[in-house]
């Protein structure tokens, strides 16, 4: 009995080893196992993105944001990317926090710059990034400059109605 034990135990095994392997092959992104390189983006905002987000070039998975680290003076956050090894960024590219549809998971897009004789970024390297669009802000924006095109219509209103007293009065319109 204790060499059926055995046997069972051997499958069982085996078979933790087989779907630890496959879930590694199958991950998305970068794990521990992968060859990588470090990217620091800086950014002031940015705009809800979590450790274990992607990064993107051209659609395809190329590495993740692993840490976030706020400055001491709360202006700046700095994002910690782990780049696979086989993907290699050049100093032109473009990083932008998007999101993919209007409410899907946030990631780092890549966009390669049109300069193809820009040297390869150097592990380490530290980037800008702009913010990430913000809906509110703008609907904010929005609200103020319509609030601005309303008191610009009333003191208009208010001008025309002046102009009418007292140009275009009854003794006005006589004399002429």
């Amino acid at each position: 009995q204790s060499r059926l034990e055995t046997k069972v135990g051997l499958f069982v095994f085996i078979g933790l080893v087989l779907l630890a392997t496959l879930l590694i092959y199958f991950s998305k992104g970068v794990t521990r196992f992968s060859r990588t390189y470090d990217l620091y983006l800086q950014t002031s905002d940015v705009g809800g993105i979590k450790p274990g987000a992607g990064v993107l070039m051209a659609g395809y998975p190329i590495g993740n944001v692993t840490k976030l680290m706020l400055s001491t003076n709360g202006e700046t956050v700095t994002m910690l990317l782990k780049i696979k090894q086989e993907h290699r960024i050049r100093a032109s590219a473009d990083f932008v926090l998007e999101q993919s549809g209007f409410l899907g998971d946030q990631f780092v897009a890549v966009y390669p710059g049109t300069n193809l004789a820009a040297p390869f970024l150097e592990p380490g390297a530290q980037l800008a990034c702009p913010p990430p669009f913000n809906l509110q802000q703008t609907a904010r924006d929005a609200s103020g400059f319509i609030k601005r095109i309303d008191d610009t219509a009333r003191t208009l209103n208010d001008t025309i109605a002046d102009v009418r007293q007292h140009l275009l009065n009854q003794q006005t319109l006589t004399n002429l």
